[in-house]
């Protein structure tokens, strides 16, 4: 299953690599650091979407295979599922999709980028089609899914690139200028339809007991890692700038980079919830399947199917949410001690992990 769990991750790098780097193209060198990025890894991102996407038709296969050849059940798959005729029009796209970045200087021509952004957006629609919320809202879910994913790629993908492919901080406050706009309507979208995606298949009364469930924890710690995310995200947008008007020496691409390894494991855990089943009804699902092991971890004995969780605060858990405040805060200060930033990734992970157990030890 992990194998599964990686492609997903590589699925959502992918996408977000492609995306950063033609968005960053149609942006004036005025308006940028120098950035510098080799067309093959586009060529790659690409061919990583075909293989990647493919991993939901594998595990499909594997079932029928069974009972079937491996071509039969191949067949099967593609004709008779959605995840396998979505996958279908993902390789036909993306094959000339690859084509079009091999033989024509799309990083040179503007209006090629442009069409190379057509064709990742048709991706992205078919990714949408494919996706949990498309099969169980129908075209509402199709929709805002798609929405969804197109802020996280613009965010994630224009950050990655910008920290991990940028030579120089040239240009940085006028970078700033129209990127920290672009990542506050990003963030918006994100979270405006990530309320409505989490609706299709959850009701927010029953978020706490969905804990109780594997597909609740990945959304928790989902959630949780937003924060150390957002934290991030305020010291790159608001807190470098003020440093940079202040004519401050400082290096902003290292923060640039750990905001985006923090965003690869929101990546990781939005990987595990898309390939976990959809608790739409959470007594129902615990009468045929075991309860998450790490909610079982924390609270021992048998949950039965009506079982209903209830916060008790505890000493324990006090003492944990005020660690996950003094990691938030350390972040922070080891931003204006001029820290390195690697402590304060460290420092984040911790915030959101006392967060997490702060909340195990807090349910009944």
């Amino acid at each position: 299953m992990i194998w599964v769990y990686i492609s997903e991750l590589l699925l959502y790098l992918s996408f977000s690599i492609i995306a950063g780097t033609l968005i960053i193209q149609l942006v004036p060198k005025s308006l940028k650091p120098t950035i510098v990025i080799n067309k093959r890894l586009i060529q790659i991102s690409i061919i990583g979407i075909i293989l990647f996407s493919l991993a939901p038709v594998l595990r499909l296969v594997h079932i029928f295979y069974e009972d079937q050849s491996l071509l039969e059940a191949m067949l099967n798959v593609v004709r008779s599922f959605e995840v396998g005729r979505a996958w279908s029009f993902t390789a036909v796209i993306a094959i000339f999709f690859f084509l079009l970045v091999t033989f024509f200087p799309v990083f040179k021509n503007r209006k090629l980028t442009i069409l190379s952004l057509v064709y990742l957006f048709a991706l992205v629609l078919v990714f949408g089609w494919a996706s949990h919320s498309a099969s169980i809202a129908n075209w509402s879910g199709f929709i805002i899914h798609s929405l969804h994913f197109v802020a996280v790629i613009t965010w994630v993908g224009t950050l990655l690139v910008v920290g991990w492919f940028s030579v120089d901080a040239r240009h940085w406050l006028r970078f700033l200028s129209w990127f920290t706009s672009v990542a506050v309507i990003c963030l918006m979208l994100i979270v405006g339809s990530g309320i409505f995606l989490m609706q299709f298949v959850l009701d927010t009364k029953e978020y706490v007991n969905a804990w109780m469930i594997p597909y609740g924890q990945a959304i928790l710690i989902k959630h949780l890692l937003i924060l150390p995310v957002l934290i991030l995200a305020f010291i790159n947008g608001v807190w470098m700038k003020r440093k940079l008007l202040a004519s401050e020496n400082i290096n902003p691409l290292p923060w640039v980079k750990i905001e985006g390894v923090t965003l690869l494991l929101v990546f990781t855990a939005t990987a595990v919830l898309g390939q976990q089943e959809p608790p739409l009804n959470i007594e129902r699902y615990l009468l045929s399947n075991e309860p998450s092991a790490l909610f079982s971890f924390f609270n021992e004995g048998k949950i039965d199917s009506v079982a209903k969780v209830q916060f008790i605060i505890n000493p324990m858990s006090v003492l944990l949410f005020i660690l996950s405040a003094m990691f938030a805060l350390i972040v922070l200060y080891g931003f204006k001690m001029r820290a390195s930033a690697v402590v304060s990734l460290i420092m984040g992970l911790l915030c959101a992990l006392s967060l997490y157990l702060g909340f195990m030890w807090s349910i009944k």
